[in-house]
């Protein structure tokens, strides 16, 4: 799948801490608090963007983070263990260069 936006999301204790990468354009990151409201949002998000897209996932909700946002067309999710990248930054350049 050809992709110009890679997403890493780390689920830590209370946060979402998220990373974005666009090909040939600088990292965006944020944090959302760990809630069910934050992964709405982050699907309405997803859902707005009509091209490919890739998300790394990891940590403690990393499985219900995949399950919530990977079930849909033209998108790649990979739950990536903490011992190859717990960074949201790392996430995204993983999916990035994920084939």
């Amino acid at each position: 799948m050809n992709t110009d936006l890679c997403i890493g999301i780390a689920s830590k204790n209370d946060v979402f801490e998220i990373a974005a990468v666009r090909f040939g354009r600088a990292e965006v990151a944020t944090t959302f608090p760990a809630t069910e409201m934050a992964l709405e949002g982050i699907k309405i998000f997803l859902a707005g963007y009509e091209k490919p897209v890739r998300l790394a996932v990891t940590g403690v909700a990393a499985l219900s983070i995949a399950l919530t946002l990977g079930n849909v067309t033209q998108r790649e999710v990979f739950i990536v263990s903490p011992a190859v990248a717990n960074q949201p930054g790392a996430l995204a350049q993983y999916a990035q260069h994920s084939v």
